[in-house]
């Protein structure tokens, strides 16, 4: 156990950080958790990434998580005017309002008591922001719960009958719905979080507002709540030195990443099935990695979407690995193209791959064209079990000019040796590595070398179907 005096240092350290914080608490808060690290490690305490995301949020207020939403919203726009006043513009179009007087209140008529059952029997909007005069901006905010229309206009009646009459009602979910009333504005979440992130530059309050939409979607994610569109958009793989790997974090993106992939005409082009099934639940907190894959239309003749190659895409503890892998059961079936390529083929096929992959990767200074070969076998409960990995860089396959890898063909003959065995489980794929570090990993970027590199392995997919 530590000694009480270094115990009291790191307690007299908070107290001195609340002691100055004087409003700036999206600053303050991030110090604080700085603080809590540092002074962790000096007690031989271990928190990690996943362990801060479990403790309790300062806008956790609320049981439901629709009103965990709102009550950050609410909070960091009344914290900030200037950022309240673009609120406002953005989601009305008005420029003329009384910006001084505007307050925003919730879960409450404003006047009224200040607070509001969690049950839903009040029927008070979620969000009610108004000034001075007849205007108000009513908002309803769902994440799970239906959008129901007898609801929406309630709120507008109850609205009238305190005297605003001029209205602008507003519906936030993580979708629009089809059919949609012409006088309700409807927005997602993930718009109101892709604005937060467009006004960060200029407001902390927004920073803060936008993270923990981070964090809740996260949380609703693991928890099977969030299961209909999303809280916010895919803006980049933010881990490395300053952001370690969240097993949370890494999930939420992964789902955000492959919604968006999903909809590349690019990858279409390739084989991919749009409306194909990946995997039925992300798992992987044990491993430290997530993953998951699209399938290709030629899935749909084989017995599994992952009897065929497919493309993958793991976001893993220190790095992301994009590959397209061929596994046991289609090796089988492409055996025979591959021994008519002979080893002189596939080294020709796997250089043209190299170069191709080493071009869609070039922004990313780190990244590097890979190969893997894993034998596994399957415990009874149908847990995989590495008996074998060999893993290496593309470039060591001689294809490369310029490269600094030097060239050991050895590594391509081992894989492709193994690969023609069929003593065992056996899976080989072929991709690209991108470790954190990168910049450009941190922006929607990113999506475009994945999509690149697997379009980049497509003489690797005509062979593995016999095309």
């Amino acid at each position: 156990m530590a000694a009480p005096g270094r115990q009291a240092s790191a307690f007299v350290a908070i107290e001195s950080m609340f002691a100055e914080s004087q409003g700036r608490a999206p600053l303050f808060w991030k110090r604080l958790v700085r603080n809590l690290r540092s002074q962790l490690d000096d007690l031989h305490i271990n928190l990690d990434n996943d362990s801060l995301s479990t403790m309790r949020n300062i806008f956790d207020q609320y049981k439901s998580p629709e009103n965990r939403l709102t009550h950050a919203l609410a909070c960091c726009l009344d914290r900030d005017r200037r950022l309240l006043r673009a609120f406002v513009t953005c989601v009305t179009g008005r420029r003329n309002l009384d910006w001084a007087s505007l307050e925003i209140v919730e879960q409450q008529i404003p006047g009224g008591p200040t607070s509001a059952p969690e049950n839903g029997e009040t029927g008070l909007p979620d969000m009610w922001i108004y000034g001075d005069g007849d205007w108000a901006l009513v908002i309803e905010s769902k994440v799970q719960a239906k959008i129901l229309i007898g609801q929406l206009r309630r709120h507008e009646k109850s609205a009238r009958q305190n005297g605003f009459n001029d209205i602008d009602l507003v519906v936030l979910a993580p979708s629009v719905p089809k059919h949609q009333a012409k006088d309700i504005e409807y927005l997602t979440w993930s718009k109101v979080y892709s604005w937060l992130r467009k006004q960060a530059p200029k407001s902390e309050w927004a920073v803060c507002a936008a993270e923990y939409f981070e964090v809740a979607e996260a949380r609703m994610i693991e928890d099977g709540y969030l299961t209909d569109g999303s809280l916010t958009e895919f803006d980049g793989i933010p881990f490395g030195h300053d952001r370690p790997y969240s097993y949370r974090e890494a999930k939420r993106l992964l789902k955000l990443a492959f919604d968006k992939l999903r909809k590349r005409d690019d990858l279409v082009k390739l084989g991919m099935d749009p409306n194909g099934a990946g995997r039925p639940a992300i798992k992987g907190r044990a491993e430290n990695f997530v993953w998951d894959f699209l399938p290709l239309k030629a899935a749909r003749r084989a017995e599994s979407p992952t009897a065929t190659p497919h493309l993958t895409l793991a976001i893993q503890e220190h790095r992301a690995l994009v590959i397209v892998p061929l596994p046991n059961s289609a090796r089988i079936s492409s055996r025979k193209e591959l021994e008519r390529l002979s080893l002189v083929g596939f080294r020709d096929l796997v250089r043209r791959i190299e170069c191709d992959v080493s071009k869609a990767i070039r922004p990313f200074e780190d990244a590097y064209p890979y190969i893997e070969a894993v034998q596994r076998h399957f415990h009874p409960r149908n847990k995989p079990i590495e008996d074998a990995r060999l893993e290496f860089d593309l470039r060591t396959s001689g294809g490369a000019s310029g490269s600094r890898v030097k060239v050991q063909p050895e590594w391509l003959e081992a894989a492709y040796g193994v690969m023609l065995s069929s003593n065992s489980n056996f899976q080989i794929g072929i991709g690209a590595v991108f470790p954190y570090g990168n910049s450009r990993l941190h922006t929607c970027d990113v999506l475009d070398a994945i999509a690149s590199t697997w379009i980049a392995c497509r003489p690797w997919i005509d062979a593995a179907l016999g095309k």
